[in-house]
């Protein structure tokens, strides 16, 4: 079951925070094109508080895939919005107000925020959006970050595909990102 155990393969680097940042760790998710497929296109890792009550980042690598066909179905190129789209959805979870399951006042809210968080990741120069440069693998990268107190959610491209964070209760600033194993990360008890 996706987000249990690690995925069977990855035919691509995987992302987590440098060894030493916020521990524990654990493997938050990961989904293939099932059941069509057993090609994995996102992997994400917990690191921190998993509860959110505590300083948490969440690393998701989404990698560069061409369009395919797999028997009936179509599926089309993986873009920055499965990295950066997921990211924000996350952030958003970590701060949304405690509204009645049924209110009115918590479909509203959810509808503007997904309205806004899919139109900023098909706009990363929004002035929503800024520039925070953190190390991939001891290089700088520039990321597009976005922030939504206390929680947010920043993006980079590479030539391989795209690595989205989402952290709550700890600024970005000073975080690395490095090539990491998903077999080293906990499976979270069902």
């Amino acid at each position: 079951m996706p987000g249990l155990l690690p995925p069977p393969t990855a035919e691509f680097p995987i992302y987590g925070l440098r060894p030493g940042q916020l521990e524990p760790r654990w493997l938050e998710l990961w989904d293939t094109r099932r059941p069509w497929s057993e090609q994995v296109w996102r992997v994400c890792l917990g690191h921190g508080d998993a509860t959110h009550a505590g300083p948490r980042v969440i690393v998701t690598t989404v990698p560069r895939l061409p369009a395919t066909r797999i028997g009936e179905r179509e599926f089309k190129p993986t873009a920055a919005d499965d990295a950066i789209g997921w990211a924000q959805q996350s952030m958003l979870h970590a701060v949304a107000p405690d509204f009645a399951p049924d209110s009115t006042a918590r479909q509203e809210w959810w509808r503007y925020q997904l309205e806004l968080a899919g139109w900023l990741s098909n706009n990363p120069d929004a002035e929503d959006w800024r520039t925070v440069v953190l190390p991939v693998d001891g290089q700088p990268r520039p990321f597009r970050l976005r922030e939504h107190v206390p929680a947010w959610a920043a993006f980079t491209e590479l030539d391989h595909g795209w690595i989205a964070l989402d952290g709550i209760h700890c600024p970005a600033a000073g975080l690395a990102v490095a090539t990491v194993r998903a077999a080293d990360y906990a499976a979270l008890p069902v």
